[in-house]
């Protein structure tokens, strides 16, 4: 009966798995299969980018992949539309696209904020639908530029390969106004002051960001890891009137979407976001590795981060 229940419970979540192999001792692991999935907006990508394939082995702790792609584009693009398909996204834990100008390729750091970088989108368990930017907006591709991919993959107990595919589909005019997104963040290592105590069932983190110029708000994403509890952001606007902008009232770590406002929000200069969160680092959250111990900052699943994006366009 709990062979019956694991088979099934397997074929809810869209994997492949025979009844034979189960009862027939051998490791139901094994013959798992990733789910197919297709490209979910009408009519096939403008333009398909393949990241290089990667082996992960069946367990370890992996690094992060950085890998540079060259776009062809004899002229400039702009996307408006962009969709991740991950040949494995049981191991995908995320993967971030930037868009950079082919001189800057080996000096680019996630962290630096210079011209020649922007951000183009990611992805994150449990969003994996196509993002399409607001109307009349784009992320430009300029001539001269490379993709530029962070990925970080998981081990989950098989061998396997991922070969994840990047579908742009691209404006046929000019958009109006650049479509930007800002993580307001406290990550990284110890450094960062990410340390939760062992056992607690509360921690609270805040962070904060002052938009210099007006700025048009059009969507959030909350990002923690298997102890995230909760997570919201808010605006103090220049006269200290404050507005709620939304409440991820239960983070899930597997439920990582963006979250679209259904009127985009117009700040004014000097508006500062907030984004306020809590940990949950205790016996009573299953996902938590060890509550016995601290969590810390890091760049593993089993750390900790806490970063909201913003999307936004300003003038």
């Amino acid at each position: 009966m709990k062979k019956t229940v694991l088979t099934t419970s397997l074929l809810m979540v869209g994997a492949s798995l025979t009844l034979s192999s189960a009862f027939a001792g051998v490791d139901p692991l094994t013959q798992v299969k990733p789910a197919d999935a297709g490209w979910g907006l009408n009519g096939a990508p403008d333009y398909i980018v393949d990241v290089p394939a990667a082996l992960i082995p069946a367990t370890g702790v992996l690094d992060y992949i950085n890998t540079n792609i060259e776009m062809p584009f004899e002229e400039e693009k702009w996307v408006k539309s962009v969709q991740f398909i991950p040949g494995d996204k049981r191991v995908l834990h995320h993967l971030l696209s930037y868009v950079v100008a082919n001189e800057h390729t080996e000096e680019f750091d996630e962290a630096d904020n210079v011209a020649s970088v922007e951000f183009l989108e990611g992805f994150a368990p449990g969003k994996e639908d196509p993002t399409t930017f607001p109307e009349n907006t784009g992320v430009k591709i300029p001539v001269g530029s490379s993709l530029r991919m962070s990925i970080h993959y998981t081990a989950m107990g098989q061998e396997t390969q991922d070969a994840t595919r990047v579908g742009l589909w691209f404006a046929d005019e000019t958009p109006e106004k650049h479509f930007r997104t800002y993580s307001v963040s406290a990550r990284g290592g110890r450094e960062n002051n990410i340390v939760i105590p062992a056992g607690d069932m509360h921690y609270e983190m805040a962070s904060n960001h002052v938009f210099e110029e007006e700025t048009t708000l059009y969507s959030f994403r909350a990002h923690m890891h298997y102890r995230g509890k909760s997570m919201r952001a808010s605006v103090i606007y220049p006269d200290q009137t404050r507005e709620e902008i939304i409440n991820v009232a239960n983070y899930n770590f597997g439920w990582q979407p963006t979250y679209r406002l259904d009127e985009p929000m117009v700040l004014p200069a000097g508006s500062r976001v907030v984004v306020e969160g809590a940990f949950d680092n205790s016996q009573y959250n299953t996902g938590v590795p060890d509550p016995s111990q601290p969590a810390i900052g890091g760049l593993q699943s089993w750390d900790e981060m806490f970063i909201g994006y913003f999307s936004y366009t300003d003038e």
